[in-house]
């Protein structure tokens, strides 16, 4: 889907998330919300559940009218199939970074994978199937958009059904069909289902998300308090909020905010990250420690990590050493022009020539703000003596 997380070095926004409980809607108002602090003139008006899971009202009549006929479960299913997907492929494209909801999903053809899990379960609600929406773990990706680095969960549709169907030309066997509209490693295994209130709030998310990287904060800020309501127990949602705060200057709830996002998930990375950022901002270098130490255990699933990695092999002139941990990175993240930069060139000095004009061609179809391709590519074919990594 994307559900986005915010973190620093750039920002980083979280979609997706874990839920678990939260102190009473007094309390949170109390510790959490910052309205006074932005111009209630600019804040959004938020969309309705209704509104979110409402089909366009053509596509409406004809699943309708197909449930009414009294077909089979396996026809219906089929049926829905065949609205979704042609022979042999998508006919919705899937396309990252912006969230709608299930009405224009279906009449723009095209949306991320929370849009179109939203027409999904909303079209096999309407067919009568026993349908669920579920969060799955993928592997980690980040998405770096207009200086914001959009970290992204996965979530999908699940079927019950008893007789086997073709999706994309591809048996699959009955018992339960998930519907993904860019599968993924990990994303065809059960997740955690997800109720209507929870997907909702990964919706809020991702569009307060989209209003923080244009730096639209009242709006991010309605966004992610509305995704806060709506499932309480959303870690993202705390963790995005905080970015908000901090670029505003309310470090103390920014801070309030993520130690309690921290504690609503297994995998606080995100939170953690922050707020360590904000405690060396501060000059508060022990308890920032105390944090870096926690954050080390998730290190392995942050590009970062692996650049930093790379650059220090790269320096030492180990150069498959640095190769491997780059590659790792690129795994893990799109839209890094360092890490695609510093592949061409650890590339180049293992004398893989082509593996580096590869890196250059990604670089150029970028069109990257750095040091330009050209110069860079100038500099590749010097020796190496000539040339030093910065």
């Amino acid at each position: 889907m994307t559900l986005k997380i915010i973190v620093a070095l750039f920002s980083a926004v979280i979609l997706n998330g874990c839920s678990t409980t939260l102190p009473d809607s007094s309390t949170a108002k109390t510790q959490f919300w910052r309205d006074e602090a932005f111009d209630p003139t600019e804040l959004p008006v938020i969309e309705s559940k209704a509104s979110l899971f409402a089909l366009d009202p053509d596509l409406a009549s004809a699943l309708l009218e197909r449930r009414r006929n009294g077909v089979s479960v396996h026809q219906r299913l089929d049926y829905l199939i065949a609205t979704l997907f042609t022979q042999g492929k998508i006919r919705i494209a899937y396309t990252a970074g912006h969230s709608t909801n299930a009405a224009e999903t279906w009449v723009s053809k095209r949306g991320d994978c929370l849009s179109l899990t939203l027409l999904t379960y909303s079209a096999a609600q309407a067919l009568g199937l026993d349908a669920s929406m579920q969060e799955v773990r993928v592997p980690v990706a980040v998405d770096r958009r207009n200086g914001t680095d959009f970290v992204s969960g996965h979530v999908n549709v699940v079927i019950n059904n008893t007789s086997a169907v073709a999706v994309n030309g591809r048996g699959l066997p009955g018992g339960t069909t998930v519907i993904d509209f860019e599968p993924q490693i990990g994303s065809r295994r059960a997740g955690n289902v997800l109720t209507d209130e929870q997907i909702i709030a990964r919706f809020y998310n991702n569009r307060g998300s989209e209003l923080f990287a244009l730096s639209n904060d009242p709006g991010a800020y309605a966004y992610f308090k509305a995704a806060i309501e709506a499932d309480p127990g959303f870690a993202a949602a705390y963790s995005n909020l905080a970015q908000v705060y901090v670029r505003n200057d309310l470090n103390d709830a920014a801070e309030t905010v993520l130690r309690y996002a921290i504690t609503l998930t297994d995998k606080p990375d995100a939170p953690l990250r922050t707020l360590q950022n904000l405690l060396v901002a501060q000059g508060r270098t022990t308890e920032a420690e105390r944090v870096a130490e926690r954050l080390r255990k998730f290190e392995h699933e942050d590009p970062y990590f692996w650049v930093n990695i790379g650059l220090d092999h790269l320096q030492k002139h180990q150069y498959p050493k640095a190769i491997e941990a780059l590659q790792r990175a690129e795994e893990l993240a799109t839209g890094f022009e360092e890490i695609h930069r510093y592949l061409a060139i650890a590339y180049w000095r293992n004398g893989q020539k082509k593996q580096a004009d590869k890196e250059l061609a990604i670089l150029s179809a970028m069109r990257t703000s750095g040091p330009s391709v050209a110069k860079l590519s100038a500099k590749l074919n010097r020796s190496p003596s000539e040339f030093v990594v910065q």
